[in-house]
């Protein structure tokens, strides 16, 4: 009698151990699919930008509403688009792995970077950041 609860302890516990290793992994497969999922929207409204830029550089502020992205796309408004003084900027809030993928799938380019709040970090060094992006956002620089 006491070696069946041993063994029905022992198997429950192995069970137990089983469903946490596939959780586990579990979430780290959904981890993955909402990093690559983040990196190819923001990939697509920088697109977009390039875009509108190029038939026809805007004018200072928002472009958010100027963009034309993909019909089956839709509007993120956590994703901003803003020109300033010649430049363009797309930048949204960073989230664990973005902008590691965004590096990925962009091949390390310099267009990339972090904000912080003494500037934007890219691969070929420090840019000033406007005051208009927040410290903590992945932000692309044109």
């Amino acid at each position: 009698m006491r070696s069946s609860i041993f063994f029905a302890t022992v198997l429950l516990a192995v069970a137990s151990i089983l469903l946490s290793c596939v959780n586990d992994a579990s979430r780290n497969n959904v981890a993955s699919v909402t990093q690559a999922q983040q990196a190819g929207q923001f990939l697509n409204y920088v697109s977009a930008f390039n875009d509108l830029w190029t038939a026809n550089a805007p004018a200072d502020g928002d472009a958010a509403a100027k963009v034309t992205l993909p019909d089956w796309l839709p509007r993120n408004t956590s994703i901003q688009l803003r020109i300033s003084g010649g430049a363009g900027y797309v930048f949204a809030p960073s989230s664990p792995g973005l902008y590691a993928q965004l590096m990925d799938d962009t091949e390390n380019s310099s267009h990339y970077g972090l904000s912080d709040a003494a500037g934007i970090n890219t691969p070929s060094g420090r840019l000033a950041r406007p005051d208009f992006i927040p410290v903590g956002y992945v932000v692309y620089v044109r």
